[in-house]
């Protein structure tokens, strides 16, 4: 599966979930900003700087829908694998995080 396509299915998994994808070009901005997911006035929307390169955009949606909470059985093989995939690496992480002693 093409990079677009799966652009384009995270953004109607986005649309399903009433989360609105905007990309915004972030360098006319003074102050810094990320993409990812936040709220405007009370509605989840996931900015992208339109800079990104399509694959960044891809690891920025599926972290910000992984959020949320969703059956992702019904979703193509690589999108869903995409989802499991960084669903595991998150939980490793905050695992390694918290083993280590304070």
């Amino acid at each position: 599966m093409k990079e677009s396509a799966i652009y384009q299915g995270l953004e109607d998994i986005a649309q399903m979930l009433d989360v609105k994808v905007c990309t915004v070009n972030m360098r006319k901005y003074s102050y810094s900003i990320k993409s990812g997911l936040c709220r405007v006035k009370g509605e989840y929307r996931v900015i992208l700087d339109k800079h990104l390169h399509l694959s960044e955009k891809i690891d920025v949606l599926v972290d910000a829908l992984q959020t949320f909470d969703f059956d992702i059985s019904s979703l193509e093989p690589p999108i869903k694998k995409l989802m499991e995939r960084n669903c595991v690496a998150d939980k490793q992480r905050f695992l390694f995080q918290t083993d280590v002693p304070a």
